[in-house]
């Protein structure tokens, strides 16, 4: 009788054991799947965010490019003489201001 309750005790503590280690399978199993999903969603907003990126610098070249444009000396000296009616001053014209 006794090693017939042994026996029962041993099984029951073997089920619950495997119990135990199916529910943290199923667990370790939850976190692989959300792990993965999250890891998918980083990796797609990394890519929107390098192609903003590339969007980005190309607009600043473009604006550096259209910078140069404007600011070039000959096209300020132009629109100085021509629309504004600058002139470049003669030397006895020039007055030095002190600090």
């Amino acid at each position: 009788m006794r090693t017939g309750l042994i026996k029962v005790i041993i099984e029951v503590r073997n089920q619950l054991i495997m119990l135990f280690l199916l529910i943290l399978v199923i667990v370790s199993a939850v976190f692989v799947i959300e792990t993965t999903h999250q890891t998918r969603q980083m990796f797609a907003e990394m890519q929107r965010q390098q192609s903003r990126s590339w969007l980005l610098e190309e607009d600043w070249g473009r604006l550096l490019l259209e910078q140069s444009t404007w600011a070039a000396h000959h096209r300020v000296e132009r629109i100085a003489s021509t629309e504004l009616d600058m002139l470049v001053p003669v030397f006895s014209e020039i007055i030095l201001v002190q600090p």
